[in-house]
């Protein structure tokens, strides 16, 4: 079940955010990016989740970007058959964030998220990053870039995937004849 707690203090928090993939294009020895960065953090909620929690549900819409600050997730995907597969595991360590979509736009999820154990998130709802960004244009275009990178690899991958499903299925139609 979801739970709403306290942030750590701005600064515990600053070098975390310097490191997220999202962030990484700002220091925090700038004291712009740091006064940038203060008031981003204030649009941040905290949540915890307990054990086998979902955080995102795959086919709902979802507002918010999560950044894991402590404990672990699993990411799962269902399969055409009602199966759920799980394609990846992370812990706070890993400087992991997650719903990046939401920033864009309200969508629906392409995957589950699932807490592993207890964990916490900072969750931050997209329509408070665009108001965000009005003020601090140049962290909207900074961050919008790297999920745009993030989508195009998505693609590739994707696109990759479905040529050798391809091309495996008509290897195997050849075979048959």
């Amino acid at each position: 079940m979801k739970l709403s707690v306290n942030k750590v203090p701005f600064e515990e928090a600053l070098p975390r955010f310097c490191n997220i993939g999202l962030f990484n294009d700002f220091s925090e020895d700038n004291t712009d990016d740091v006064e940038m960065f203060r008031s981003l953090y204030e649009k941040f909620s905290a949540e915890s989740y307990d054990d086998g929690d979902l955080i995102i549900k795959e086919g709902e819409t979802s507002e918010n970007l999560y950044i894991l600050s402590e404990g672990s997730v699993q990411i799962f995907r269902t399969t055409q058959f009602g199966d759920e597969i799980a394609i990846a595991a992370f812990d706070a360590s890993l400087d992991v964030f997650f719903g990046e979509s939401a920033l864009i736009d309200k969508d629906e999820c392409s995957a589950t998220v699932r807490a592993v154990g207890s964990c916490k998130v900072l969750a931050l709802k997209g329509t408070d990053f665009v108001e965000f960004c009005k003020k601090y244009p140049i962290l909207g275009f900074y961050v919008y870039k790297k999920i745009t990178k993030r989508m195009q690899q998505s693609i590739k991958r994707a696109n990759h995937d479905i040529a050798t499903l391809y091309a495996a299925l008509f290897r195997e139609i050849e075979g048959s004849n």
